[in-house]
Formats: structure tokens, C-alpha cells, sequence
């Protein structure tokens, strides 16, 4: 039973003032309270507050000029300057007839205010429930009270703050006074809640499919289980159907695409793209992958992906695996496969297949103080050219670990052993062979310490001298094949590794030192890195075979970085050539960010090897290779990578911001990526326009243009450059408030 008080202003009950706002609803039954400068009524049947009336229950307030309670039907009725606020939300007009706990009822010429900062004004409100609202020919915007740059002119609107959720029915948006969008029915999100429903449609143009559009439908099937259903019309090409599907259990999970053109008007055949990747685990430490991806053609990505990441996709793996680990040991079972896109002008070779792949790899620490690993992997390696067959390594290491707050010393020996039953695929006729090689290294360091550095108490200066030893004895291995063995880059991990091959079919030959120093700045305080300074270099006490030196000596190694303030980080590596201090590597990367919306990043990139043809890269932040056609002088002797990169974000004039990236090859005079872009933040809204242009092929270029309205609260309309912007400006970020997506 629902208890009712009323008082006057003057016989507030103990702590209740006018300022306090209604207390949370919890759904239980909760007294009323009702006052005015003048009550009346009737007991058990009404009550009339007369003159800065209010009615409060938890979860709930209502003041007007007069208010009048029935009891018996639980019912309120208001008039004159008449405001309710519920959750968080407020609406104000001249009447008011409510229900109280069902909160069903009507309010005529309501301006109100969601919780979600949505606002506007109707003829009429109709209270249909807990948190649920109908307006009629309402206006409904996010912009601050005001600003009507842009609003939702409806006939009808229903909101529903539970579900977060608005449905319009005849509905208008307006931008700058003028309209730019209709629909009879359309829905929005008015929180972070996924909903089903048809997001804002995506406009865009390329070179290869001219304008296109696409509207894309969100299904929110389940909590664990959504899709997304995107028809895709492009101007040149025709219509295509793109679809995703996204699962996630509490022992599996998975992402599905499949993308079909029927009929491309342009090469006359079906395009399509399907790929799949599915993680599980099934317990007692085992689990499982498997990713497949497959595309109709080798100019799927180019001539069809909105994404310019994808453009230079040249192998699509295929590959499952079965997998264990736990007490120390592991073992997975691997079968690969790849698609790889390639056309006469740019030559991809396939990678081997391996069907299976068997990793087996076990551990165990502290055994007499010794540290023992074992790593083994047996493939089946199949290629529709190269030699293909069977072969088996085993890698056996014992470590013995000597630690103190001061220092370091870590012994290694280890075995690598390999062994191969050639197939019939055998055109060199390589034998059938096993190599066993031991090797043996000790790895060694020091650790000093110095506080308050050139008088700076804040930062504490630490010493770190380190030296590395490795002994691998040759072995002829000319006659053996190669499946997945290549040189590993110059660098200073690689100094300090056993093997200078990447995988298991060649073992450099090693008699040499490796003598290193770091230095770093440490903030006492936070343990935060401030600079680091490290200079190495090897030396040769006898000459390899493997991979040939002509010095006793190695390129020297120098490398500067490190947070050097909340604002700016730097990182920096250089390598040269000892006596003819020639430089043959520099890599320079500079990121300044004084405060959101301000950002600046600078790279350089130089390498003086010769590099051959499938070795040509674009961009010096970590953007993908790209295996391009060059003009035969250029391919037979290779080239030198000298690339500069500078990309930021800033604001310009007023609300207007700039973003842009230029990524330039001085060798080969050719843009690598170029963005330009404005972007303008309105207090509700958001414009963006950008247009990229990038490589292709050797002095082939390809672009992309973007134009997007982002309505706060409401929808993005237009092309969305804001994954562009992400990939080409490592630190981009939004200006404007976030608006919410129900596929995020």
C-alpha cells in the first residue's frame, strides 16, 4: 500500500528541503510526499497542493503551480509550469496527467531533456511505461540549448532509456537549416546498448568502382551472437552483398566474413571473399584455431576492399591447429596452406605448405640450478615447384643461470639437429642428409647505479655493460634445402642470438663476442624510462663461413630513445660501418602529443643495402610490405630504402583541425602514402574530409576520398576516413565527443 504525506514549505520533515532531487527508484513500494504553500484534501480519496506544489517519490519528482493526488487510482494531475524528472531525465510543460507507479500518462507541449543529453520539444508526451516515452511532432537533438545545427523532425518518437534505443517514424534530419536526410522509419542509439536496427549509410567514391554507397543493417541476435548485413551498390561495378557474423561462448569465439559481387560490370565475373577465424578452447590445457580466407581473384582487395591496409594483400593463410600446453611441456598440430595473389607484373612466390606441421617443446627450471629446454618440430612441406619433402629438428638447450642484484652470467649449451626424406618433387636431386650441430654461448652483464645525475634528484642513472659470446662450429650445409630459412636483419637482437637464420634449415657458424653498453634515465619516482642509450658492436675471432665477413669487426650499433617527457618520446638507431664510417642503417621516429588533438609524428628511414625486388616496403611506422614491378635497371640492381614520413594532427583556425601524412621514397622519387585532411568540431557535430593517395606499384598510385557528417548521439553519414586516419597517423585520436555505434 502506498503511504501519501502532505505538508506545507514551512513543516518540511527533518533534512527534506526543495533542492534535493529525488532519491533512486529501486522498484519497491515508497512513501510520497507531497507539499505546497497551501494543502488540502480529502483522507484516503485526494490531495491538492496549491502554489510551488511538488510531489516527490524516490526515483521521481513533479512540480507545477498546483498539483492534485488521487488516491485511489494512484494517479496525479498537474498545471501550470509543470516539470517531472525521472533517471535523470526532465520534461516541462503546462499539464500533466500521470499515473505514478505504472508511469503511464501524457503531458501536452512538453521541452524536455533525456539523460543522454538528448533535448527538443513536442505537441504532446506520452509517459508509456518505466524509462519509455512517445513524443508527437517532436524535435529531438543533442546540441546544447541554443544550437539547432542540426535536429530530428519527427511525427512520431518513441524513447526508451532501458533498452537505449529511439524509433522515429516520419523522420527528417536537418543540418543547418536545411534537410539532408528522410526516412519513414529509422532508429538511433541513445546509449552504449547494442540494438538491431539500420546504421547511417556509408557514401564513398574510388578510382577502380567510381561512387558507391552502403547501407548497412546491424542484427543484434543475442547478447553473445550479432551480424552485420551491408548492401554495397558501386557506381561502375554493380551490386554487392558484404556480411559478418560475430559468436562468442565462454569456451569459443569467431568472426565470419562473406562478400559477393554476382557480376562485376567491369571484368564480367563473380568476385567474392569468404574467411573465418575460429578460436576454442576445449580445457585440461587444450585449444584450438582455425583461420581460412579466400578470394575469387588476385584483384579482390585492390579493386573492391574500402580498406587501403588490405590493397597490398598478396598470401591468405589457410591453417588450423590443435593445441596443449601445461606442466612444462607443449605440444600443437599445425596444417597450413595460403592462396596467394599475384598478377604477371607482380610476381608472388607461394610459401611451402605444411601438411602437417608437428611442434613439440617441454621445460623445466631449477633442475641442480639448471634450466633445461627441449624444442622439436617435424614438417611435411609441399610446394607445386620447389623441392618438397619431410624433415625433422630437434632442439635440445641446458642454461645455468647465475643472478644478484649486480650482475649476470647465463652459460648456454645447446644441439640443433635436422634431418630430411626428400619427395619425388626433387629436381636438384639434394640427398636425403641429417646435420648435427652443437653450440655453446655464455651471456654476461653488469649492473651500476648513480643517483641525482647532473644534480637531478628526480632521476636515477643506471650503467648496464653487457658482453655475449657464441661458439658454433661449421657444417657444410650447401646440399641441404630450404624450406623456411632466410638471414635475419642486422640488428641488435640479432646480436645477441646463437643462429643469424631465421628457421631451422641453416645454422650460421659462430666464433665471436658481442660487446654492448647501455645507459638509461630513470624516474625515481615511477620506474618510468626517460632516455636510453645503447651502443654494441661484434667482433669476429674467426671468420664465418655461412655468412661471410671481410672485417674482424661488425657495423657498430647506436641507439637513442625513451619517453623524454609526458609530451615527447624519440627513438633513434643508427648503423656504421667501422674506419669508413659509412652509414648503411638509420631509423629515426619522433612522436609529440602536448594534449588531444595535437599531434605530431616524424620518421626516417634509411638503408644503404641493395635490396632486391620483393624486398621493396613502403612507410617507416610499420606499414605492410609491398611486393611491386620495377623498370628492369632498377629491378637487377636493386635499390637503397630512403624514406621520410611526417604525419600529424593540429588545430588550425576556430573549431577546424588539420590531418595529414606525407610518406616519400627520395630513392625512387615516389609517394608512398600522401593524406591531407580537415576536420571541424561543432559542439554536436563533427565534418571530416580527407583524400589519401598511396602506392600500388612502382610509380603507380591509387586514391581514396572520404567525406563524412558525424552527428553526435544520432549517426555518421558519409564515407568513415576514421580507420584511414588511425592506420596512416599512429595516434590519431577524435576530437569530438564519441558517438555511439550498436556494432561496437
Amino acid at each position: 500500500m502506498l503511504s501519501v504525506t502532505a505538508f506545507a514549505d514551512e513543516g518540511l520533515p527533518l533534512g527534506l528541503t526543495s533542492e534535493m532531487l529525488p532519491p533512486p527508484d529501486n522498484g519497491e513500494d515508497v512513501p510520497l510526499f507531497i507539499r505546497g504553500d497551501r494543502v488540502q484534501g480529502h483522507q484516503d480519496v485526494d490531495m491538492i497542493a496549491i502554489g510551488h506544489a511538488e510531489m516527490r517519490k524516490r526515483g521521481q519528482s513533479i512540480v507545477a503551480d498546483w498539483l492534485k493526488y488521487l488516491q485511489a487510482s494512484d494517479e496525479i494531475l498537474g498545471h501550470g509550469h509543470v516539470r517531472v524528472e525521472q533517471n535523470g531525465s526532465t520534461m516541462d510543460g503546462p499539464t500533466l496527467q500521470l499515473q505514478v507507479k505504472s508511469n503511464i500518462g501524457f503531458m501536452d507541449q512538453p521541452v524536455y531533456r533525456m539523460a543522454n543529453g538528448g533535448r527538443g520539444h513536442a505537441d504532446k508526451l506520452e509517459f508509456t511505461g518505466k524509462d519509455k516515452y512517445r513524443l508527437h511532432k517532436a524535435i529531438y537533438t543533442t546540441c546544447p540549448v541554443g544550437n539547432d545545427d542540426w535536429f530530428l523532425k519527427v511525427g512520431e518518437l518513441d524513447l526508451d532509456q532501458a533498452s537505449q534505443v529511439g524509433i522515429a517514424h516520419d523522420a527528417t534530419i536537418s543540418f543547418k537549416g536545411e534537410p539532408i536526410l528522410y526516412a519513414p522509419w529509422m532508429d538511433f542509439p541513445t546509449g552504449n546498448r547494442r540494438r538491431s536496427g539500420f546504421l547511417a549509410p556509408v557514401f564513398g567514391s574510388t578510382a577502380s568502382g567510381g561512387e558507391e554507397l552502403t547501407v548497412p543493417y546491424y542484427w543484434n541476435i543475442a547478447p553473445n551472437y550479432d551480424a552485420t548485413i551491408a548492401p554495397r551498390v558501386l557506381m561502375k561495378r554493380g551490386e554487392m552483398l558484404n556480411t559478418e557474423f560475430r559468436y562468442l561462448e565462454p569456451n569459443y569465439s569467431g568472426i565470419a566474413h562473406f562478400n559477393i559481387l554476382p557480376r562485376d560490370n567491369i571484368t564480367g565475373t563473380t568476385r567474392e571473399e569468404a574467411n573465418i577465424l575460429h578460436n576454442q578452447n576445449f580445457g585440461d590445457g587444450w585449444s584450438g584455431e582455425f583461420n581460412l580466407q579466400q578470394v575469387s581473384d588476385s584483384y579482390y582487395y585492390l579493386d573492391l576492399s574500402p580498406l587501403m591496409t588490405m590493397t597490398s594483400q598478396s598470401v591468405l593463410p589457410r591453417e588450423g591447429h590443435l593445441t596443449y600446453s601445461g606442466q612444462g611441456w607443449s605440444f600443437t598440430s599445425r596444417v597450413q596452406n595460403y592462396q596467394t595473389l599475384s598478377n604477371p607484373l607482380v610476381p608472388v612466390i607461394a610459401p611451402y605448405a605444411s601438411l602437417p606441421q608437428l611442434l613439440l617443446g617441454a621445460s623445466k627450471d631449477n633442475v641442480d640450478g639448471a634450466n633445461v629446454v627441449f624444442n622439436g618440430e617435424y614438417d611435411d612441406f609441399s610446394h607445386p615447384i620447389f623441392v618438397d619433402g619431410k624433415r625433422l629438428a630437434i632442439n635440445p638447450t641446458v642454461t645455468y643461470p647465475v643472478r644478484s642484484a649486480a650482475a649476470f652470467f647465463t652459460p648456454k649449451l645447446g644441439f640443433h639437429s635436422v634431418s630430411y626424406s626428400l619427395g619425388a618433387n626433387n629436381t636438384s636431386n639434394l640427398p636425403n642428409a641429417t646435420v648435427n650441430i652443437p653450440y655453446v654461448s655464455v651471456d654476461s652483464g653488469l649492473f651500476f647505479e648513480k643517483s641525482d645525475p647532473m644534480g637531478r634528484q628526480d632521476l636515477v642513472q643506471t650503467l648496464e655493460p653487457r658482453a655475449y659470446y657464441v661458439y658454433v662450429p661449421y657444417r657444410n650445409q650447401n646440399n641441404l634445402p630450404n624450406f623456411d630459412s632466410a638471414p635475419m636483419d642486422f640488428t641488435y637482437a640479432q646480436m645477441f642470438t646463437e643462429n643469424q637464420f631465421s628457421g631451422n634449415d641453416r645454422f650460421s657458424d659462430a666464433n665471436q663476442l658481442t660487446l654492448a653498453m647501455t645507459s638509461r634515465f630513470i624516474e625515481e619516482n615511477t620506474g618510468d624510462e626517460r632516455l636510453r642509450m645503447t651502443l654494441a658492436q661484434r667482433f669476429y675471432l674467426q671468420s664465418p663461413q655461412m655468412i661471410p665477413v671481410t672485417t674482424s669487426t661488425s657495423d657498430v650499433i647506436a641507439s637513442v630513445g625513451g619517453a623524454v617527457s609526458k609530451e615527447l618520446s624519440l627513438d633513434s638507431y643508427v648503423q656504421v660501418t667501422p674506419g669508413a664510417w659509412q652509414t648503411q642503417f638509420v631509423s629515426f621516429y619522433a612522436h609529440y602529443s602536448p594534449e588531444i588533438g595535437k599531434l605530431l609524428n616524424l620518421g626516417y628511414l634509411f638503408n644503404r643495402t641493395v635490396l632486391p625486388l620483393s624486398y621493396y616496403a613502403y612507410g617507416v611506422s610499420n606499414a605492410p610490405a609491398l611486393t611491386t614491378a620495377l623498370p628492369a635497371a632498377v629491378a637487377a640492381q636493386g635499390f637503397a630504402l630512403n624514406q621520410v614520413d611526417i604525419s600529424g594532427q593540429w588545430p588550425l583556425m576556430g573549431r577546424w583541425h588539420g590531418v595529414g601524412r606525407w610518406n616519400y621514397s627520395l630513392a625512387n622519387r615516389q609517394l608512398l602514402e600522401g593524406t591531407a585532411g580537415v576536420e571541424y568540431d561543432a559542439d554536436c557535430w563533427a565534418l571530416r574530409i580527407v583524400t589519401k593517395r598511396f602506392a600500388i606499384a612502382y610509380q603507380e598510385t591509387a586514391s581514396m576520398f572520404f567525406i563524412q557528417l558525424e552527428l553526435n548521439g544520432m549517426a555518421r553519414i558519409g564515407s568513415d576516413p576514421l580507420q584511414a586516419l588511425r592506420d596512416s597517423i599512429p595516434g590519431f585520436t577524435k576530437t569530438n565527443v564519441p558517438v555511439t555505434e550498436s556494432s561496437d
